[in-house]
């Protein structure tokens, strides 16, 4: 009889012994759990303002040129001066109120080269009409810009 009460009272022993330990680590992974969830509470909110940071910077970066009225007669003193810088040869222009038409002799990649500038750095500009036109050893290209504000 007392080896049987003696085995339950260590069976019941071990039991809150177990219980006790099992609570713990139920304590210290429900610690972790709240922390990672303030985590990436964290990072959400982050991302969020990154977000917003990176919307209204796109769109304010949109809205100047937009709202800016810019003259092509002040800008085309500019193109003709990066024309040199791309090595190509102008053969005619004429530029109206909103157009300006350009005739150009050159290589390839510079002809590239000078259409990138124009699509990235004068983004008020609009290119309205292409060709090409290739001989025996130059290459010839009409190019129409249109002031898109206008």
């Amino acid at each position: 009889m007392k080896r049987k009460k003696l085995v339950i009272i260590s069976a019941v022993f071990l039991l809150c012994l177990l219980l006790f330990m099992q609570f713990g680590k139920s304590r210290e992974q429900l610690a972790v759990r709240r922390s990672l969830e303030s985590e990436i509470e964290a990072r959400q909110k982050q991302i969020l303002i990154l977000e917003n940071k990176y919307t209204s910077a796109e769109s304010s970066e949109k809205t100047p040129v937009r709202e800016q009225k810019y003259n092509l007669k002040d800008s085309t003193a500019q193109i003709l001066a990066e024309i040199k810088l791309y090595d190509l040869e102008l053969i005619d222009f004429s530029s109206g109120e909103n157009e300006l038409n350009l005739n150009l002799q050159g290589e390839f990649k510079s002809i590239l080269s000078f259409i990138y500038y124009l699509e990235t750095k004068l983004k008020f500009l609009e290119i309205a009409e292409f060709k090409i036109k290739d001989d025996s050893r130059n290459l010839f290209f009409f190019i129409k810009l249109k002031n898109e504000l206008i």
